[in-house]
């Protein structure tokens, strides 16, 4: 299956592991296109407003593209961040819409914090993964 790793930015650094771990299941993972370049929105806020939500719109494409035409499933890493359990940001769940509407299969590795868009999540019908990979089938 070609799936679709997703994360916080915050998180980067951890995704070369979870690919390794997909792979060795069978999985062609993607990734995030400014994985490579972990700084590239911070420096596109120093170009001010326009330049920031030009490279947004760029992202969202890319999203669209990756999701929506080639992965099979997404798989959000969405863990603490900022005292936050189960982290999910505003452009993750955008890329969760993008799999939904999509009819992809939606796989998060931990449980969503109730609060702010746990109903918008929770609609999504996703699968919960909790470190076992063999759940994404």
């Amino acid at each position: 299956m070609r799936v679709y790793v997703a994360a916080s930015s915050s998180f980067w650094d951890r995704l070369p592991g979870v690919k390794d771990q997909l792979e060795k299941l069978g999985h062609e993972v993607l990734l995030p296109s400014t994985v490579d370049d972990p700084e590239l929105e911070e420096r596109s806020w120093k170009d001010g407003k326009d330049a920031h939500a030009k490279l947004i719109e760029e992202l969202f494409e890319d999203s669209e593209e990756i999701i929506g035409k080639q992965s099979d499933a997404i798989y959000l890493l969405n863990w603490d961040k900022r005292g936050i359990f189960g982290y999910v940001g505003g452009a993750a769940l955008i890329e969760l819409y993008i799999a939904h509407r999509e009819h992809k299969k939606i796989f998060i590795e931990n449980d969503v914090f109730p609060g702010l868009m746990y109903d918008e999540i929770m609609g999504f019908g996703p699968t919960f993964v909790h470190g076992d990979l063999s759940k994404i089938v």
